[in-house]
């Protein structure tokens, strides 16, 4: 299987927060060598490495501080399991008194999307997620003193896992699946665990690396709480592209849309002839079917799909765009252009959704996003109304700041 390395053309701080998650591992060597092939340890002795992205504190003040709901907040125990009512009243709100009571007794505390309300770890995502092209969930486990939080499993998305504070002993087990689909998730009692291939303590400031599909448990020790943040990728894969492709070959091929033979759910139904006339799909599919505008409507998906970087967004929507103020592009400005070359206009997709811009902009963009300072008067072939227009709908979209 042919390998990629994302790593030659990333921002700034995509190369930055993927060094913190795997330095001293050579990120290149990473995606050539462990990338969905194989687990990996990467064992520091820096035990504040990732002390800045969240704590026991932040969590505290998340879960005191705020009315929650079912699914802002969850606990969970390898034995005895915990059902959510234990821990949610009748309105759906977490009573924090029943979760703080599960926790003393051994429940792991989960904030999941902690990320969507804490700014260090969204950012953090942010820079991220440019690398893998893929959905970064966060979850992030307080464990108590010698518990463990969940029976042996694999998880259908792969995770990074960066420890905290505290430790956990981790086993990892056989891949008795391979690399499952997102819905294809562990079923307790189908699969024969066995015992662990390795087994390892992961220390404050370490980080794990586990391919979707490996089995794996931890624990936490009897002297001290665990706190740990589990990254999960939440990629796309080649099935869904071909899917894609599918998709729109059958637009073009009149055949694909016809109904299947009347009387194919019979028992006497003769497969003969409509198994040739499948076949004979499938070679007309090997010729038409497209590579890049499918795998443009994945990505676009997953551009308009990300949570864009809107601090500050008020207080800049509320300034004037005067003529001496000045902008730049972000460090991150995750975007993509969709260009019709008929009209000449153009869309600009990026976090949280996509504007749309007439063809007589397109130099004006070019140089607001260019990554020079520039006023709004620096904006070529453009009138100073679309100029003021052009910077607010950037600031909009958080891809450019004002300086």
């Amino acid at each position: 299987m042919h390998k990629y390395d994302p790593t030659t053309d990333l921002p700034a701080e995509s190369r930055e927060a993927l060094k913190r998650v795997l330095d001293p591992m050579d990120a290149t060597t990473f995606f050539n060598e462990m990338f969905e092939e194989g687990h990996h340890l990467i064992a520091r002795d820096e035990p504040e490495r990732f002390a800045d992205l969240v704590s026991i504190d932040v969590l505290d003040s998340f879960i005191a501080d705020r009315v929650l709901f079912s699914g802002d907040i969850d606990a969970t125990r390898a034995e005895p399991q915990i059902m959510r009512n234990a821990f949610t009243l009748d309105n759906d709100k977490i009573d924090r008194s029943a979760l703080l009571r599960l926790y003393q007794d051994k429940a792991t505390i989960i904030a999941p999307h902690l990320h969507a309300h804490h700014k260090p770890l969204g950012d953090f995502v942010r820079a991220l997620e440019p690398v893998f092209s893929a959905s970064l969930q966060t979850n992030i486990y307080l464990t108590p003193p010698g518990a463990k939080g969940f029976r042996t499993h694999y998880d259908n998305h792969d995770v990074f896992i960066l420890q905290v504070s505290g430790s956990k002993q981790w086993r990892l087990y056989d891949e008795p699946v391979g690399k499952p689909f997102r819905g294809e998730g562990f079923e307790p009692g189908v699969h024969d665990v066995g015992d662990p291939e390795e087994e390892f303590v992961l220390r404050a400031g370490d980080t794990v690396y586990i391919p979707r599909g490996m089995m794996h448990d931890a624990e936490s020790f009897e002297n001290e709480a665990s706190l740990h943040i589990t990254f999960g990728l939440v990629t796309k894969t080649w099935a869904d592209l071909v899917l894609e492709a599918i998709s729109k070959a059958a637009l073009d091929h009149e055949g694909l849309r016809r109904a299947l033979p009347p009387g194919h759910a019979n028992s006497d139904f003769d497969r003969g002839p409509a198994r040739e006339q499948f076949a004979e799909f499938i070679r007309d599919l090997a010729d038409k079917a497209e590579f890049d505008e499918p795998l443009d409507i994945i990505a676009e998906d997953y551009v308009k799909s990300r949570i864009p970087e809107m601090e500050g967004i008020v207080r800049y929507a509320s300034q004037v765009i005067a003529a001496d103020q000045h902008y730049q592009a972000s460090d991150n400005p995750l975007y993509r252009l969709i260009e019709d070359d008929e009209s000449g206009e153009f869309a600009v997709v990026t976090r949280g959704g996509a504007s749309e811009f007439v063809g007589g902009k397109r130099k004006a963009f070019d140089r607001a996003m260019n990554g020079e300072a520039f006023a709004r008067g620096d904006l070529p072939d453009i009138e100073e109304e679309d100029a003021i227009d052009l910077v607010r709908r950037l600031l909009s979209r958080g891809l450019v700041r004002p300086l």
